[in-house]
């Protein structure tokens, strides 16, 4: 039977109370659940806030808040500490206030600047509590709510102390470079000052050994003359080693012969090892090429030191020279050494060699002399170089020094080795327990047979009358003792020929060639009397027509010059200043100027400089620079005065020959060389 309608409604009302009322749970479940996420969140927040309060508040780092104005709005204590003067509050005081600067505006600098990249790091001084002044390092950055900017965070951190050790440095990296400048001005005024009179002794002893002398003077001119280049070594080897400390050491690439190299520095320093009983000994390979590519001059410094080095600490036995090379067609490898017999040195000593001003022990330079500086020198050059050096020693038993470097070949040379001596039986009786090995080796790369019957050939180093199943051969006298008079002992003797020690391989073998050809009863063959003697200013040399200026303060360095060029039929005028030598040029023509640089009145860049400004001729004339100034710096102030050639004093006689006898005729500018 059906329902009535009330019974319907009432039905439904209480369906619909009971489903409304589970929809109601269900929402006060989810309201509370809703709270407790907001009670949460705003904990944790108030959480942060606090722990942040705490950061900001107890912070090592100074923490600023401006507004946009630049006032302070908030501060921690360390930022009260800094910037508070009295412990008065830094609240509403303008930041600007806070700080040391005579830079007005410069808060609204940085929101700007923080406006275009978003950070900013400045430096601002200020005055410290304790009123010492302070720096303070200040971190940037812009601060936004719902997007609008509202002021600046700033962080600063005392740096007060790093910006003295910096200024410090700078202090002393400036006061570094004014001493450094002023050991520059001081070696090159030095460097000036030496070498202007050392030209006029090296000069003058070469024109004077170049004059009829009797055995005794030339010994004594010769001592003059090595003794002078000694010091003049000395000069050189400090102004290289200030040049290598600054960086500027030039190196050249040019071809030179290698055996020459060595055989320069022997005959340097032959005076010096014949004064005490020490056998001085350059053995080359005679296979290897003679020809390369390098500095020769760099090269010669090193084997200059390393081998005076050894005569110094060597007062009896022997100094080696030996050289092995692994050579290919582009370049061979070298190994270079010096060995003595002389006092030796421990590991430790060594060590410390080849450090500046620094000698094996305290007591080496008194009983030795020396500056320390040689070694400390050479091992700047070799490794400039590319090159490796170092020592074996051990006490009283000698010293190797060994050299490891590599120069190009030139293959533009002959290397085609050809034999001296191919089939020629020579005999040798050596005293010397080491000379006699080297020239057996010698004599055997170049085809020579040793034998003792009959020989065509004997050699000894002894001045006395050979055996008599050995007369028959022509004879070659070794000498230790250096003088002329010698010849007058080896030839009542019989022997053909003599030579000096120490001996050069190359001389050695032309003598030997030239003696087994040789059948006229000539005048004994003695030392040079196969080469060409190009040491000495009597080389036949013709600069006929020449017209020459020179301009020279200096009354000896007038004389060297003068003595130099007056055999060789040139016309030469000497003026004192640069002002004369410009009005000389205005009146009369030369074909050549040479020029000091330092001179009263007016120097001789400001001349050069005047004579290029003069019309026709001459003021293209060549001008050579004769200067005491022998750094790089000197060259290039002579470049740029307008001069064409460079000479450093003391210079040679035969460079400066040379050089006008390029010039001749008169030739167009060059570069500065």
């Amino acid at each position: 039977m059906g329902s009535s309608p009330d019974v319907s409604i009432v039905i439904g009302a209480a369906l619909l109370l009971l489903f409304g009322g589970m929809r109601c749970s269900r929402l006060r479940q989810h309201l509370l659940s809703q709270t407790k996420l907001l009670e949460d969140a705003l904990a944790a927040q108030r959480h942060a806030r606090e722990r942040y309060g705490e950061l900001f508040a107890n912070a090592s780092d100074a923490i600023l808040h401006m507004n946009l104005d630049g006032r302070v709005v908030a501060a921690n204590r360390a930022a009260h500490e800094l910037l508070a003067q009295g412990g008065a509050s830094l609240m509403t005081h303008f930041i600007e206030e806070l700080f040391a600067t005579d830079d007005p505006g410069w808060y609204f600098d940085i929101l700007d600047q923080v406006r275009q990249s978003g950070a900013v790091r400045v430096e601002r001084e200020l005055v410290g509590p304790e009123g010492d002044r302070l720096t303070l390092e200040l971190n940037c950055r812009m601060q936004t709510d719902h997007g609008f900017e509202t002021g600046l965070l700033a962080i600063g951190r005392d740096i007060t102390q790093r910006v003295r050790l910096q200024q410090e440095l700078e202090r002393a990296r400036l006061a570094a470079e004014s001493n450094a400048l002023a050991k520059s001005i001081f070696l090159a005024n030095m460097s000036h000052e030496i070498r202007t009179p050392m030209n006029g002794i090296l000069g003058m002893t070469r024109l004077l050994l170049d004059t009829p002398l009797n055995l005794e003077q030339r010994d004594q001119a010769s001592t003059i003359q090595h003794s002078a280049e000694a010091l003049l070594g000395i000069l050189n080897d400090i102004l290289d080693l200030s040049r290598i400390e600054a960086g500027k050491l030039e190196l050249v690439q040019e071809s030179f012969d290698l055996p020459a190299v060595f055989e320069e520095v022997m005959d340097l320093l032959a005076p010096i090892a014949r004064t005490k009983d020490r056998e001085f000994l350059f053995d080359f390979p005679s296979r290897l090429p003679s020809r390369y590519l390098g500095d020769a001059g760099r090269l010669r410094q090193v084997v200059l030191n390393l081998v005076g080095n050894a005569l110094k600490f060597t007062e009896q036995g022997f100094i080696e020279i030996r050289v092995t090379g692994m050579p290919n067609d582009l370049f061979c490898e070298f190994l270079i050494e010096v060995e003595d017999s002389g006092i030796g040195m421990t590991n430790a000593q060594a060590a410390r060699l080849f450090q500046p001003f620094e000698q094996a022990e305290p007591g080496t330079q008194r009983r030795f002399g020396g500056t320390g500086l040689g070694l400390a020198l050479t091992k700047k050059i070799v490794d400039a170089m590319g090159g490796e050096i170092g020592v074996r020693s051990s006490p009283g038993a000698g010293s190797v020094f060994w050299v490891i470097i590599r120069l190009g070949v030139d293959r533009a040379a002959k290397t085609e080795f050809v034999p001296r001596l191919p089939g020629v039986r020579v005999w040798w009786d050596i005293e010397s327990p080491r000379l006699g090995p080297v020239i057996g080796r010698w004599l055997a790369a170049h085809g020579a047979v040793a034998t003792e019957v009959a020989p065509e050939l004997w050699i000894s180093d002894l001045p006395v009358i050979p055996a008599p199943g050995l007369r028959s051969a022509r004879r070659l006298l070794l000498s230790r003792d250096p003088s002329p008079s010698v010849a007058e002992v080896a030839e009542r003797l019989g022997f053909q020929g003599w030579l000096r020690q120490p001996l050069r391989q190359r001389e050695l073998l032309e003598t030997l060639a030239a003696m087994r050809l040789t059948t006229a009863a000539t005048a004994i063959l003695g030392p040079g009397a196969l080469r060409e003697q190009r040491g000495f200013v009597s080389i036949p040399i013709s600069l006929e027509g020449l017209r020459v200026l020179l301009a020279e303060d200096n009354r000896v360095n007038q004389k060297v010059v003068t003595g130099i060029l007056q055999r060789t039929g040139c016309t030469l005028a000497v003026v004192e200043n640069g002002a004369l030598a410009v009005e000389a040029m205005q009146r009369n023509q030369f074909d050549v100027v040479l020029m000091d640089c330092h001179m009263p009145v007016m120097d001789g860049f400001t001349a050069a400089r005047r004579i290029r400004c003069l019309e026709g001729a001459a003021g293209s004339v060549p001008i050579v620079a004769l200067t005491a100034g022998a750094l790089a710096e000197d060259r290039d102030r002579c470049g740029e005065a307008g001069m064409d050639h460079f000479l450093a004093k003391p210079f040679r006689a035969e460079d400066l020959l040379n050089l006008l006898r390029a010039l001749q005729p008169c030739s167009s500018a060059a570069a500065l060389r």
